[in-house]
C-alpha cells in the first residue's frame, strides 16, 4: 500500500511539473509573438489628453484602493514603478487593459465606459514616465496585444 501511495505522489509531482512547463512555454511564446511587432509602451501609444481624462477617472474610481499616488496598499497592487513593472513587464497592453476592465473597480467590475478604462490605462502609462504620442489608445484587442510593456526602450 505504501509503494502505491508513493507512485501516486510521484505521478502528481510529474504532472505538476509538466503543467508548469507547458504554462511557461505558452507564456514565452505569447511574449515572443508580441515582441515580433516591435511596438512597446515607449513608442507613444496614448495621447496626453487621454491621460488627463484618465487621471480624473482614476481619482474618482481607483484611488480609494490604489491610493492617490498609485502606490497601492496591502490590498491593492501599486500601479507605478518597480512594483508595476514586476507584475506587467513583458506582457501586452491588452492584458493590462483586459485586467483593468474586467476586474475594476472591485465592487463593480466592467461598470465604467470603455473610454474611461482606456483613459485610466493612459494615465498609468503617463505616471510611469512612458511618453505620449499623437493618437489615443483604442479598444482594439488586436492592436493593444501588439504593444509590449517593457522597462527598456
Amino acid at each position: 500500500m505504501r509503494v502505491r501511495a508513493t507512485r501516486v505522489v510521484k505521478r502528481r509531482h510529474c504532472f505538476r511539473i509538466a503543467i508548469g512547463l507547458l504554462s511557461a512555454t505558452t507564456t514565452a511564446c505569447a511574449g515572443f509573438a508580441v515582441a515580433q511587432s516591435g511596438t512597446t509602451i515607449w513608442d507613444g501609444v496614448y495621447a496626453e489628453a487621454q491621460a488627463e481624462r484618465g487621471a480624473t477617472v482614476y481619482r474618482a474610481a481607483c484611488s480609494s484602493c490604489h491610493s492617490e499616488d498609485l502606490r497601492g496598499n496591502s490590498n491593492a497592487p501599486a500601479l507605478i514603478g518597480v512594483s508595476f513593472m514586476f507584475l506587467w513587464e513583458d506582457r501586452s497592453l491588452d492584458e493590462l487593459f483586459t485586467t483593468i476592465r474586467t476586474r475594476m473597480p472591485t465592487n463593480a467590475p466592467n461598470s465604467l465606459p470603455t473610454e474611461s478604462y482606456l483613459g485610466v490605462l493612459a494615465f498609468i502609462m503617463k505616471v510611469n514616465g512612458f511618453p505620449a504620442g499623437a493618437n489615443e489608445l483604442r479598444a482594439d484587442p488586436a492592436a493593444l496585444s501588439q504593444v509590449l510593456i517593457t522597462a527598456n526602450r
